[in-house]
């Protein structure tokens, strides 16, 4: 049963009138939010505008607690899931749900775009965890399927951050247009994580990911962590690239002839009891 935290409303003509808002899980996870200075942080880094009465890193608290909140709507109609809740113990009080209107959320999207969405990422994730010690990085990336069409004017792509379109579909919907999200986690953490084009290759991705932001995640994170990717990374380029500065671990596909001989010859019984103690 969800958690029910009760209102009071007081009329001087008549008696209390009492209701209830549903807390469900989202008191923890507001709670986080508080803990590692999610919205402060936020609103450091893209700036508060006085005069709006929601901060972007208060409106970025209530996307959290929406998309935790297991619900798949419009921005539009981003009131109607605030209205169920107690907006002035998850967030702040002063604010109510018709505050979070598609306006405001569009506003600080905006802000969040222009500063630049994986460096603020990077940030939050390393105040988190500035005691966090694992040894890997591990990347990889997955498809998220569209339905829909976006307009834009002739010759305005250059102005699109990505492009949704096909590409090799891992959630088998081919048939669908796509956006790729790619995810680097050391250990149980997230760290990073940046969109990418539908039609994204997985080859050049983790070389170029490791090219742009290799040096700024190790900084953050430790020299001495070692890249762990699936066999895609795996090419003469990106071998001769990655290699001089960073450690790094994958698997051989066998699709190559070498690997396929290999593995024939194996004893595979053997292998699966043997011991890295």
């Amino acid at each position: 049963m969800s958690p029910i935290i009760p209102t009071t409303q007081v009329d001087s003509m008549n008696p209390a009138e009492y209701s209830s808002k549903d807390l469900d899980h989202l008191g923890i996870v507001a709670m986080v939010c508080k803990e590692i200075g999610l919205a402060e942080e936020i609103d450091r880094i893209v700036g508060v505008d006085p005069r709006q009465k929601v901060t972007p890193g208060e409106a970025v608290v209530a996307m959290v607690l929406n998309a935790l909140g297991f619900v798949d709507r419009p921005l539009y109609l981003f009131p109607e899931f605030m209205t169920t809740k107690p907006v002035e113990i998850l967030i702040r009080g002063g604010l109510k749900a018709e505050d979070f209107n598609d306006d405001v959320l569009g506003r600080t999207l905006e802000k969040v775009y222009r500063a630049g969405p994986e460096g603020i990422f990077m940030r939050i994730a390393a105040n988190a965890y500035k005691e966090y010690k694992g040894r890997f990085f591990h990347n990889d990336t997955t498809t998220m399927s569209l339905q829909g069409e976006y307009e834009h004017e002739e010759g305005d792509l250059d102005a699109v951050p990505i492009q949704i379109t096909h590409g090799y579909s891992k959630d088998g919907r081919p048939d669908l247009k796509q956006f790729v999200i790619s995810l680097v986690m050391a250990d149980d953490l997230p760290v990073f994580i940046q969109a990418l084009s539908g039609n994204a290759s997985d080859k050049n991705h983790f070389r170029e990911i490791v090219k742009e932001y290799g040096a700024s995640l190790q900084e953050k994170w430790g020299e001495d962590k070692i890249w762990v990717w699936d066999s895609a990374v795996y090419s003469e380029k990106n071998i001769k690239e990655i290699s001089p500065s960073y450690k790094w671990i994958t698997r051989v596909p066998e699709t190559l002839s070498e690997a396929k001989e290999l593995i024939e010859n194996s004893d595979l019984e053997k292998m699966r009891s043997t011991s890295l103690d």
